[in-house]
């Protein structure tokens, strides 16, 4: 015997923002006099793509093109309050506060050109940059020209200020309840991974990610795919190579530098596919969801599954090591159970569902 193969899954939910909400983000959206847009966001870009999403949300609700746009998150100062880039919060509170800002200033800008086309501010809309009369499109005034005459001629400012916050929910100590829903959006996953497993040296290559994602709605499809993927190669060295503290909680063979820290690299990645599925959120931004953390979240345990269905043995510690899989071969052989470091031994139920390794619930009986 040699590489054998397996296919195992995971299936993953997982809450936006902060548990039990109380988390707000805030936001303020004004037009210069040329009719340019500056946005002030507390929101923090860590590669996610913030910026850009939330420069999309103000656009679109304000009509104008994405270009017109100035994203500034400079100064934590002078820009409004953002809870933090963290529980993958970003896009759906940040995202939020965007939006309610800019409807705010829309009608701001609706308002002043009611004043010039002299029709009331319901008939208007607004496209490419220019507001029309609904049902006589011909008649229509720039936005850049709504925004000279409220500075020029009306001597006013067009802005708008907008705030999100899921309110805090409370929780009852006798019965674990909430007086509330604590989470602001669920994001639903599931994850398939190929693997081969070498069972005379204990390797384990993942050949292939399969991974489906319900996102919301993809504000920026491309922006949503790559974080995704890059979840996913983050997950696969979860599983296989990353290993912060390998003796826990003693760190005396902590490696001492980052390149002793083994994450997956460009040579050797696997085959990934990713399936984008949008099931709007009644209370995300154009129904997005959160979805940046999850990605990395179902590849350990499909990966642990994938293994077992390959050679029949569970491995429940991470990473998977070539060492793990030979013990836990060589255990299985025995019948015995995988040795602790206390000196009693891990027996792992193997009627155990993917589901239940994919939330991390681990089983021992001490024998």
């Amino acid at each position: 015997m040699a590489k054998q193969r397996g296919r195992g899954m995971a299936a993953i939910e997982y809450p936006t923002g902060m548990n039990q909400g109380g988390d707000p983000s805030q936001c303020w959206v004004k037009l210069k006099p040329d009719g340019r847009v500056d946005v002030l966001s507390g929101t923090v870009d860590l590669g996610q793509g913030a910026k850009t999403i939330q420069t999309q949300i103000v656009a679109e609700v304000l009509g104008v093109p994405t270009d017109w746009v100035t994203f500034d998150n400079s100064n934590t100062d002078t820009s409004p309050l953002c809870t933090g880039s963290f529980a993958s919060r970003a896009t759906f509170m940040g995202g939020n506060a965007a939006r309610i800002a800019a409807e705010r200033a829309r009608e701001r800008v609706l308002d002043i050109a009611s004043r010039l086309l002299e029709v009331d501010a319901a008939d208007l809309d607004i496209d490419e940059g220019e507001v029309f009369v609904k049902g006589a499109t011909e008649k229509r005034v720039g936005v850049p020209d709504v925004a000279a005459a409220a500075t020029w001629q009306f001597g006013e400012l067009i802005t708008g200020t907008g705030a999100y916050l899921k309110p805090y929910a409370n929780v009852d100590p006798e019965t674990g309840r909430t007086d509330r829903n604590p989470h602001a959006g669920i994001s639903y996953g599931a994850c398939v991974a190929d693997v081969e497993v070498d069972d005379e040296t204990g390797a384990v290559a993942v050949t292939k990610l399969i991974q489906v994602y319900d996102v919301g709605r993809a504000i920026n499809p491309m922006f949503v795919e790559g974080q995704l993927q890059g979840g996913g190669i983050m997950g696969l060295s979860f599983g296989l190579l990353e290993s912060s503290y390998p003796y826990y909680p003693s760190v005396e063979h902590r490696g001492s530098e980052f390149g002793s820290y083994l994450s997956a690299s460009i040579e050797g990645l696997p085959e990934v596919e990713t399936v984008l599925l949008e099931n709007p959120d009644v209370d995300g931004p154009f129904g997005a969801k959160g979805v940046g953390e999850m990605a990395s979240n179902g590849i350990g345990p499909a990966i642990v599954a994938a293994i077992h269905d390959a050679i029949g043995i569970w491995v429940t510690e991470s990473p998977i090591t070539p060492e793990r899989v030979l013990r836990a071969l060589d255990e299985k052989a025995g019948g015995g159970g995988e040795p602790r470091r206390d000196g009693k031994r891990y027996v792992f139920d193997e009627s155990l569902s993917v589901n239940a390794l994919a939330t991390g619930i681990s089983f021992e009986v001490n024998v």
